[in-house]
């Protein structure tokens, strides 16, 4: 047993539980920067071990309600196409492209984007004033079930090739196409997507090769009992404490891949 890794779990964990965001985003980075994993294994192990990460913050959440399944089944509608095709792109640009370029050039690209949507989420509530978010009658208005499967979409494809973007880009996302849903039900419901689109990312790396199974049965002795944590305080949290909590842990996750 490694105690260091079993702490990492048990922070990313809690916060995953909590907000939705930065597993990978920042469980990558801490692997390959303070522990000096392979980025490729790196990359690999992360996505296992958030399979039954995830898993269990998806039962969590909807054992207290805070998944709008309606949500997460249009994720899944173009998530779990657009990553089977991004194994499928994983395995050409492994052949023909510095995949560790491409990673690079997604992980700043993302990091520069969470910073704005930070900012959105803060600022929100101010243009919102009077407006009270309650998904109890929810039902799809215009075109917002094509827009939430095009999120799926790309963060299907995005997750498959550099492990990152689960939380980190479909929860934004989420809050803009999808105002008046309440914020701890969007962090369900993101979790629960990636509950079931992360298996199919993370069956493409193993067959390449790209697992360690001591570094993910550390990580998870951690990040279970993380996840149950951060998945209680969600669901209890008011919104006026919940967002900001949310945006700071999107501005941590940018600065790690800016």
């Amino acid at each position: 047993m490694n105690w260091e890794l079993v702490f990492i779990g048990l922070v990313v964990g809690t916060i995953v539980g909590l907000t939705g965001v930065g597993g990978a985003a920042i469980m990558t980075p801490l692997l390959v920067l303070v522990l000096k994993v392979n980025p490729l294994v790196a990359v690999g192990s992360d996505l296992l071990y958030s399979v039954p990460t995830k898993l269990f913050g998806a039962y969590l959440h909807n054992r207290q309600r805070t998944v709008n399944w309606q949500i997460t089944i249009t994720l899944l509608a173009g998530g779990i196409p657009a990553a089977l095709v991004g194994v499928g792109l994983l395995y050409y640009l492994r052949t023909h492209f510095d995949i560790k370029l491409i990673t690079l050039w997604t992980r700043h690209t993302i990091g520069g984007a969470l910073f704005l949507a930070a900012a959105i989420m803060v600022a929100r509530p101010l243009f919102n004033r009077g407006r009270v978010e309650d998904s109890s009658g929810f039902a799809w208005v215009g075109s917002q079930r094509l827009r939430v499967a095009a999120i799926g979409a790309v963060v299907g494809l995005i997750v498959t090739i550099t492990s990152i973007g689960s939380g980190s880009i479909t929860l934004p996302l989420l809050t803009l196409a999808l105002p008046g849903v309440g914020l701890a039900e969007l962090v369900g419901s993101d979790i629960a997507y990636a509950a079931f689109l992360i298996p199919t990312a993370a069956a493409g790396r193993w067959t390449m090769g790209d697992v360690n199974l001591p570094l993910v049965g550390n990580l998870l002795l951690g990040s279970l009992p993380g996840v149950y944590i951060g998945s209680k305080l969600c669901g209890r949290m008011h919104q006026r404490w919940l967002r900001p909590a949310v945006a700071l842990t999107l501005v941590f996750v940018g600065t790690r891949l800016i």
